[in-house]
């Protein structure tokens, strides 16, 4: 029977720990015909082609941030899309993990703890995925509320604007819409279409809130080094946000990846199947862990996301691994 082999990829600066062919990490190198690549022990894996593979889904949001669905209704649609792994990952927040944790022990899904941060390089918005990260961190925790406070009057000031522009906002609408969570464009484009203004959100961002419209406000944003130091701070590995959103983003790789990223995200909805092979061939090729996921926002932005990318699962007993060798 013909077999494909599959390799995990684990940075270099996890040398040491051992992956079995059952995904679990190990101290000890394992007698199973592992590989060595440098100081790393890969198992030679051979995946059969009627052997049903298992997946996961690690970038998926809440309305903790811009997603419709609470924490738990997340990990529901996840159990239900196949997921045996997922992460939450709201934009700069950490607040709806728990609830998706608790939900998840019920489910039977693993879940990771995660967070998507708004960053800055070369005066262009790059994502950094936060994954594994421990939720009591200070550092992390008080830039977090630093960001939700520049989030509000960000706003408050896209409101001003837009009524500046003749296009009435209810205020107290959006407040209450974002009382205790991540606010942000999305929570504007929603009120602009269920006042009437647009038919869709997408014709919010579009018409009113992106750049050189008259809603449009620059977000605040830390530096991409601050974003991963802060990461690792709080004992979890950091991601290249979705590199191939955009052609300036794919240009910028390179030197992106010459920061202590420990993978990037080679799996997503806006990526085509070439864009994806591209991407896990860098990671393999620089020794970066691999991650990736739907980047669901429920029926915040289109139609649910979730289930339409499907990344093997033995991509997160990759980053479980390296997780294990940090703490």
């Amino acid at each position: 029977m013909a077999t494909r082999e599959f390799i995990p990829s684990i940075p270099q600066r996890f040398a040491g720990i051992f992956l079995t062919d059952a995904g679990y990490a190990c101290e000890n190198p394992p007698q199973n015909g592992g590989r060595r690549v440098g100081r790393l022990e890969y198992p030679t894996q051979h995946v059969f082609p009627n052997i049903p593979m298992s997946y996961a889904d690690l970038h998926l949001h809440s309305n903790h941030s811009d997603g419709s669905d609470a924490p738990a209704c997340v990990v529901q649609r996840a159990v239900a899309a196949g997921m045996v792994a997922m992460a939450l990952t709201d934009h700069d927040t950490l607040s709806g993990v728990p609830e998706a944790r608790a939900e998840a022990l019920l489910q039977g899904i693993t879940l990771l703890s995660g967070v998507e941060i708004s960053a800055r390089f070369e005066r262009r918005e790059v994502h950094v995925m936060g994954l594994g990260i421990r939720e009591d961190c200070p550092p992390l925790l008080d830039r977090l509320a630093a960001l939700q406070l520049a989030r509000r009057d960000r706003v408050v000031r896209m409101v001003d604007q837009l009524r500046t522009a003749g296009i009435p906002l209810d205020a107290d609408r959006i407040r209450a819409r974002t009382a205790g969570i991540a606010p942000g464009r999305m929570h504007v484009a929603v009120e602009l279409r269920d006042q009437g203004t647009t038919r869709s959100t997408q014709e919010g961002f579009d018409r009113f809130l992106n750049f050189g419209c008259p809603g449009y406000v620059p977000k605040e944003m830390m530096s991409v080094e601050e974003a991963i130091d802060l990461v690792h701070a709080a004992d979890g590995l950091a991601f290249v946000g979705h590199p191939g959103l955009s052609k300036s983003l794919r240009q910028m790789l390179p030197k992106l990846l010459t920061l202590p990223f420990d993978g990037l995200e080679a799996y997503h909805i806006s990526h085509s199947p070439g864009r994806t092979d591209e991407f896990l061939q860098t990671a393999r090729g620089r020794g970066l862990l691999i991650s990736g996921g739907s980047d669901c926002h429920g029926t915040a932005k289109t139609t649910p996301e979730m289930g339409k990318v499907r990344m093997p699962s033995t991509h997160f007993e990759a980053i479980q691994a390296a997780l294990h060798a940090t703490s």
